[in-house]
C-alpha cells in the first residue's frame, strides 16, 4: 500500500496516511512480483462487477479474465406470468379427447396423429389457428356436458376462441407474407380451412333446436339461419382437399332409373326404408300441392331428388368419412340454380327436398359418431319443420325424418 499512495497519491510519509484514509472498494492487480491497487467506484460497481475504472488505471494485459456480471433478481411482482389453466384445460382436452372424434383425411395419418400432432403443431407456430382448435375443444366439452350453466359457459369460451380464430384467418388470407415459406403457408393455410369448417359446423351442436319447440322463427330468421348453415356445409367441404366424390350429373332421361326400384345398386347400398320414402317423394308432394305455377319448379324438384339418390348411395358405399361426406356434400353442387333460388323464396316444396337431404346426414353422422356434424344437420331438419308447422299436410312430409 506505501508504493501505491507513493505513485498515485504522491504521500511518502506516514503522518500523512490518516487524513487521507477513507472507505474504498479496492481490487487487486497482480502482474509479475508488482502489485497494484484500483479503486472501483460504487456506481461502476454496481453496473458491473470485476470492470476497471477509468482514468489513469488502465491494464496492461488484456488476458486476464473478467467477471461476469451478477443478475440482480426481479422482485416477484415485475414477474407476473399469468397461466390460463381454463386454455390449458381446453388444450389437454383436445389432444387427449377431441383429436380422437374428427375426421380422418383419406391418404394422410391416422386421426390422431394428423389432428393430434401435425395440426398442433402448426398451431403452435400461429396463435390464431390454435384459438381455432380451442374452439372446437370447448365446443366439444359443451357437447359432453350434462348441465346447461357449464354447457353455456363452454360455449362462450368457444366464441372467443373463434372471434380470435377468425382475426388472424382473415389477414393471413388477404397477406400473402413472403416472410412465410411456400412450403409452409400452403400446409397452414390447408389446416386453417379445415379447422375453419369443422369450427364453424360445431357451433351449431347445441342450438337447442327440437322439432316440437313451441317457439316457431319467423320467415325471414329462418331463411338467414338455414342460409347460413347451408354456407358453413360448403365450407366444411371445401375443407377436405383432395378427397371428392364423383356423382355424374341428373338429367331427365336417367331420373327414372335413379328413382326407380329397379335398380339393384340403390336399392341395396341405403337403407331401403330412406330410399322408399325418397322415391314415393314426388307423388306425395304432387298431392300435396297439386300443379306447381312456375314451369320451373317441378324439374327442379325431380332432379334435386334425383341427386339425393344418388348421395344417399354414396354415403352408404363410402368406407371413409371423408369420402361419404363429399358424396352428401355435393348434392349442394347439383341442385339447380331454380332450386336454389325457391330456397331462398323459402318454398315449401324446395324445403323438404331440403329436410330429406338434411335427415341422411343425420344418418350418415350417426353411423360415423361426427358429433360436430349432427347437431348441425339436425338443426336444419328442425328449422324446416318449425316453418312448416302451420300447414298439417305439408308438415307430414318432413314427419319423423329425425327418427
Amino acid at each position: 500500500m506505501r508504493r501505491h499512495w507513493s505513485d498515485v497519491h504522491n504521500v511518502s510519509g506516514p503522518n500523512d496516511f490518516a487524513s487521507h484514509a477513507r472507505l474504498v472498494k479496492l481490487q487487486t492487480f497482480f502482474r509479475g512480483t508488482k502489485l497494484k491497487y484500483f479503486e472501483v467506484s460504487i456506481a461502476r460497481a454496481a453496473e458491473s462487477q470485476g470492470s476497471d475504472e477509468g482514468g489513469g488505471h488502465n491494464r496492461n494485459d488484456s488476458g486476464v479474465d473478467e467477471v461476469p456480471s451478477v443478475v440482480q433478481p426481479m422482485p416477484l411482482s415485475e414477474f407476473s406470468l399469468v397461466v390460463d389453466l381454463e386454455t390449458l384445460t381446453y388444450f389437454h382436452h383436445f389432444i387427449i379427447t377431441t383429436c380422437l372424434t374428427l375426421p380422418q383425411v383419406e391418404g394422410s395419418l391416422p386421426a390422431s396423429q394428423y389432428w393430434g400432432t401435425y395440426i398442433v403443431s402448426l398451431a403452435l407456430q400461429w396463435r390464431w389457428l390454435m384459438c381455432g382448435l380451442l374452439a372446437i375443444s370447448a365446443h366439444h366439452s359443451a357437447m359432453l356436458e350434462n348441465e346447461t350453466t357449464a354447457q353455456q359457459k363452454h360455449c362462450e369460451r368457444a366464441t372467443m376462441f373463434r372471434s380470435e380464430f377468425f382475426v388472424g384467418f382473415n389477414e393471413t388470407m388477404v397477406n400473402n407474407s413472403n416472410t412465410v415459406s411456400t412450403e409452409t403457408y400452403k400446409q397452414m393455410k390447408k389446416a386453417a380451412v379445415q379447422v375453419r369448417g369443422i369450427m364453424n359446423c360445431a357451433r351449431w351442436t347445441l342450438t337447442g333446436f327440437t322439432a316440437n319447440q313451441e317457439n316457431v322463427l319467423s320467415p325471414a330468421t329462418s331463411i338467414s339461419w338455414l342460409q347460413s348453415l347451408l354456407c358453413d356445409v360448403r365450407d366444411f367441404a371445401s375443407s377436405q382437399l383432395g378427397n371428392s366424390v364423383e356423382i355424374g350429373q341428373s338429367t331427365g332421361d336417367d331420373l327414372q332409373t335413379s328413382l326407380g326400384t329397379n335398380n339393384p345398386r340403390g336399392a341395396t347400398a341405403a337403407p331401403t326404408v330412406l330410399l322408399n320414402r325418397l322415391q314415393m317423394l314426388p307423388y306425395r308432394m304432387v298431392e300435396t300441392f297439386g300443379k306447381p305455377d312456375d314451369e320451373q319448379d317441378a324439374p327442379a324438384i325431380l332432379l334435386g331428388i334425383a341427386s339425393l339418390v344418388q348421395c344417399c348411395n354414396s354415403v352408404y358405399e363410402s368406407n371413409f368419412l371423408s369420402g361419404g361426406w363429399q358424396g352428401i356434400s355435393a348434392w349442394l353442387n347439383k341442385t339447380t340454380d331454380h332450386f336454389n333460388h325457391m330456397v331462398s323464396l323459402q318454398s315449401p316444396a324446395a324445403l323438404i327436398v331440403l329436410a330429406h337431404w338434411a335427415a341422411i346426414l343425420v344418418k350418415w353422422t350417426e353411423i360415423h359418431e361426427c358429433w360436430f356434424i349432427h347437431g348441425f344437420s339436425g338443426a336444419i331438419v328442425s328449422l324446416i319443420h318449425g316453418h312448416l308447422s302451420t300447414d298439417g299436410g305439408v308438415q307430414s312430409l318432413v314427419e319423423d325424418l329425425l327418427e
